[in-house]
């Protein structure tokens, strides 16, 4: 007898798989015909195919970085630009709600600096320093103005 009526004779006399068995049964079939092929087409393989699939390869594994660099590049550019149109679009922040409204540094156009040209954000530090430190001068100037009330309705 051949091979594959030696197969349905067989077959017929096992008894029937349920549901689960069939589906691990077609898994089976499809691994070994997936090894089958594989196999088959490396056997086959010329040099024209080795060298197509080497280059195919170190194509990908040269261009992939790139690529995912760029989309990473697009997609931080629109999360930035939501943002800004999000910040456009509020026109009172939860700052000024609660009273605590900032004073932003005014940006001259001329310049701070008298020997080199000085950067933005520079001449921005400089003048927040300088802002708190004649803020903290103030403060205490008035602790003092307090002592010396103090003293002055102690004395009386």
């Amino acid at each position: 007898m051949d091979p594959v009526g030696q197969q349905q004779q067989h077959q017929g006399e096992q008894p029937e798989l349920n549901a689960f068995g069939k589906l691990t049964a077609q898994f089976l079939q499809y691994g070994a015909n997936a090894s089958n092929n594989i196999s088959n087409a490396f056997d086959s393989m010329d040099t024209k195919a080795w060298l197509r699939l080497t280059v195919i390869v170190g194509g990908y594994m040269l261009l992939r970085p790139l690529f995912l660099k760029f989309v990473t590049k697009g997609a931080v550019q629109k999360l930035e630009d939501d943002d800004a149109r999000e910040k456009r679009k509020a026109q009172i922040s939860p700052n000024e709600l609660r009273g605590l409204v900032e004073d932003e540094p005014e940006i001259d156009e001329e310049g701070d600096g008298t020997g080199a040209d000085w950067g933005q954000k520079a001449r921005v530090r400089q003048r927040t320093m300088l802002k708190d430190l004649l803020e903290a001068e103030e403060r205490r100037r008035e602790e003092e103005e307090e002592d010396k009330d103090i003293a002055d309705l102690l004395e009386d």
